[in-house]
């Protein structure tokens, strides 16, 4: 795989104290509030952005400051929920983490979304496998009390043809005595997001690129069914309209639904 040969300009890597073993590094992704740079042909490391006055004319330096220490909250969190769910299967692995970077396995074959885009379509049962592992997932990270928030095709990687989950920047560490299943943390419910895992199965299951975000609108709204896609005979047409009517109870509830459907 060909790296970009991009240097992360000073200003992005900050004053912080890996910053100097990291310049000159290819950058291979590009989020809201990190950097993904190439360490090896197996790992990466996501770093905060932080940025300088020259980046922001116009602005002083006590709004620099907020931008940049927003950033390495962002990434301090995201440690702290790769430090709870620790290693399993469908979630990326995290070699190791600290203030300062979060190491991370090299996902060469690149998110859902481009692989969707750049790729024939599987057969069936690497579909299943698929969706299933995403479930599985989706599934322990509610039992260990996570919100993912953003669950879409770009923050799904491949490696080695298997699915794993990623970018946990803007996640929600909830209480561990939370109840998953009914709380509301920042407007953000379980149903949320089994609504959003339903348009990461819908693309897989019709090979097309399908992305929605509840919170994108300004008064978000549980959508209007009949604008949804049809799912009639389509392959896992009733989960994923179970998940856009809302009618799981938890990630629990779907997942073992659809082990009882697919895995056959």
């Amino acid at each position: 795989m060909a790296l970009p040969v991009v240097a992360p300009p000073r200003s992005h890597l900050g004053k912080d104290r890996d910053a100097n073993t990291l310049l000159g590094r290819a950058v291979v992704g590009l989020g809201l509030t990190g950097l993904i740079l190439y360490l090896d042909e197996d790992r990466v490391v996501k770093v905060a952005k932080t940025y300088t006055l020259d980046d922001f004319p116009g602005h002083d330096s006590g709004y620099v400051e907020y931008i940049n220490d927003a950033n390495r909250e962002s990434l301090r969190r995201e440690r702290w929920i790769y430090e709870r769910l620790g290693d399993h299967e469908g979630i990326i692995t995290c070699f190791k983490a600290s203030d300062y970077g979060i190491e991370l396995a090299f996902a060469k074959q690149g998110d859902l979304e481009r692989y969707i885009k750049s790729n024939a379509e599987p057969h069936k049962p690497i579909k299943t496998r698929w969706i299933l592992s995403l479930t599985d997932a989706l599934s322990y990270i509610h039992s260990c009390r996570v919100f993912v928030d953003e669950i879409a095709l770009r923050n799904v990687l491949v490696i080695d043809g298997q699915l794993k989950l990623s970018d946990f920047g803007q996640s929600y560490l909830l209480a561990l005595a939370a109840d998953v299943d009914t709380i509301c943390e920042n407007d953000l419910t379980a149903k949320i997001e089994i609504y959003h895992l339903g348009w990461v199965i819908y693309s897989i299951a019709v090979w097309g690129v399908h992305k929605y975000y509840y919170f994108e609108h300004e008064d978000p709204q549980w959508p209007n069914l009949q604008e949804l896609p049809p799912t009639r005979h389509l392959f896992c047409g009733t989960i994923i309209q179970k998940c856009w009517n809302g009618d799981y109870a938890s990630m629990a509830a779907l997942n073992e639904e659809a082990h009882a459907l697919l895995a056959k």
